[in-house]
């Protein structure tokens, strides 16, 4: 056993010092990791000089350890994600929060929380990628839009798509941005559900409104949210089409989503009844998706967090 701990510091002190050596030969702008795959925390400090930290994790008390760190933390969904997933998630809320552009060069560190380990080192152009994140393809970042709400939105579709609604899979879609010109673009097809309430009982960042979201996401139509979160409208129907192909597999849900991009700067975020799936739709094209995870796993046992 201590052979085995042994050798799982080893690897993961390996890939942070083969990291600091390529954002220095790469002159990375950022560099990203995932705290709950560490077994020390104290590992951070070497990470390499002049180049920007973001920590990522999915347990709110890692997130406060974290940020009395003085770390750069990104919370992500209470969700057993996979390291493809935990790196797409962390490098698409920098983009959303602008803190790296679509010029950058980023280096990501990732591993399973289980296994107490970094075993995962990728690099990104993110000019030239088009496998995992469609970053060359899209025209601009997320624009009008408080990047905590993207956080939020983007972690409330993947809890949708993992956990459905009352045992059962629930597709659904999400238009953030440009509201006034998503609503021209669409119309109602049921009574608002959200109409004559105040703005403060329509914000997506109460946590009380979490679960009505829920709810309502069996409702035929779309959910219309302003930059700064508030609710326009859930049950909207969108009349935009795209004109470019989307991969196959992808069926209207994310047709309207894509259509809806690409005559506004609105971003969408489609849930998959079929997969739960979610794909996230910018400029008519597909931005991003992640598989469907599964609930977090609680374990009993605890992890050596120095301090």
């Amino acid at each position: 056993m201590r052979e085995t701990a042994e050798k799982q510091a080893g690897l993961s002190e390996s890939i942070i010092a083969a990291a600091s050596q390529i954002c220095n030969e790469l002159e990375a702008k950022a560099i990203f990791i995932h705290a709950d795959a560490m077994k020390d925390l104290d590992a951070l400090t070497d990470l390499p000089v002049g180049v920007e930290h973001f920590t990522t994790t999915c347990s709110p008390d890692l997130y406060e350890e974290l940020d009395k760190r003085g770390c750069k933390v990104m919370q992500l969904p209470a969700l057993s994600l996979n390291r493809i997933d935990i790196i797409k998630m962390g490098v698409v809320i920098a983009l959303s929060e602008g803190s790296i552009t679509q010029n950058d060069t980023v280096v990501c560190l990732s591993g399973l929380p289980e296994n107490e380990e970094i075993d995962t080192l990728m690099v990104f152009h993110l000019d030239r990628e088009k496998e995992m994140l469609q970053t060359s393809e899209t025209q601009s970042a997320v624009e009008g839009v408080d990047p905590k709400v993207f956080e939020t939105v983007l972690s409330l579709a993947l809890e949708l798509g993992a956990e459905g609604r009352e045992g059962k899979p629930r597709g659904a879609l999400f238009v953030l941005g440009d509201h006034d010109l998503v609503l021209q673009y669409s119309r109602q097809l049921v009574i608002n559900p959200f109409h004559g309430y105040p703005e403060e009982q329509r914000n997506i960042m109460d946590p009380a409104l979490r679960e009505t979201i829920k709810e309502f996401s069996a409702i035929d139509g779309a959910f219309v949210i302003r930059g700064d979160g508030i609710i326009e409208a859930a049950g909207r129907h969108l009349n935009a089409a795209p004109e470019n192909d989307l991969p196959p597999g992808l069926g209207s849900r994310h047709m309207a989503g894509a259509g809806i991009t690409e005559v506004s700067t609105a971003i969408s975020f489609a849930i998959s009844e079929s997969t739960g799936s979610v794909t996230v739709l910018k400029d008519g094209k597909v931005f991003m998706q992640i598989s469907k995870s599964q609930p977090a796993k609680t374990s009993t046992k605890g992890k050596s967090k120095k301090k």
